[in-house]
């Protein structure tokens, strides 16, 4: 009987261990699955902070829906983009840090690509190929005299000079497309253009803090 009574007792503390390792691993898991929910959240968080909320060009395009903000997009982000490939190309001769024209190239391939794309919509939906009376940007000035802006300040430079001058310019690039894209999910009337948009803020993000990441690595803040 004493027996019976002794391996009721083991059997009940084996039943009680087994449950509290069952609720530590739960604990432990759930910790693990919030833990990665929040730094997905603040990677999410990371991406969507890039846009300048308090620029000009945030601003106007946020506040254009539907065919208004195709229009403008389309037309604007074709001239922006043309600006981007130039300075790009100067790069895959210039630069000196292998890491800069391979972005480049990658630049010159999305960028050519996505402009066929947007050049197609434009005659396809009957949008004008130029917007020039409703262009902007950051600094007031038409796009393509600051797309020649950008480009004047790599002319002439070579190396780490070129390096430099080319991260400072492009990333200013980068953050106007963004500022312009990061409504478009929402404010776009056509799905291709949300689409678009969605891709330009993914990619751009991306390339920007790498940029900014060179810029650290290679001491060109100092």
């Amino acid at each position: 009987m004493k027996n019976n009574k002794n391996s009721i007792i083991v059997i009940a503390a084996v039943a009680v261990i087994a449950i509290a390792g069952i609720m530590v691993f739960a604990i432990n898991r759930t910790g693990d699955v919030a833990m990665g929910n929040n730094m997905m959240g603040q990677l999410s968080n990371a991406q969507d902070t890039q846009a300048d909320r308090n620029s000009a060009d945030y601003k106007q395009y946020a506040a254009l829906k539907g065919e208004d903000y195709d229009r403008m997009l389309l037309s604007n982000m074709t001239t922006h983009h043309e600006g981007a490939i130039e300075m790009a190309n100067l790069a895959l001769t210039n630069a000196s840090h292998q890491e800069i024209k391979t972005l480049a190239s990658a630049i010159v391939s999305a960028q050519t690509s996505e402009i066929a794309n947007m050049t197609a919509w434009l005659k396809t939906w009957g949008y004008p190929a130029n917007s020039s009376t409703m262009m902007m940007d950051h600094s007031s000035m038409s796009m393509q005299s600051t797309n020649a802006g950008m480009t004047n300040e790599l002319n002439d430079k070579t190396g780490e000079a070129f390096d430099k001058a080319f991260l400072e310019q492009m990333i200013m690039h980068h953050q106007s497309a963004i500022n312009m894209a990061a409504t478009g999910k929402t404010n776009a009337r056509h799905q291709e253009v949300k689409d678009l948009t969605v891709t330009i803020v993914n990619a751009q993000t991306k390339e920007l803090l790498q940029m900014k990441q060179w810029q650290k690595n290679w001491g060109y803040l100092n």
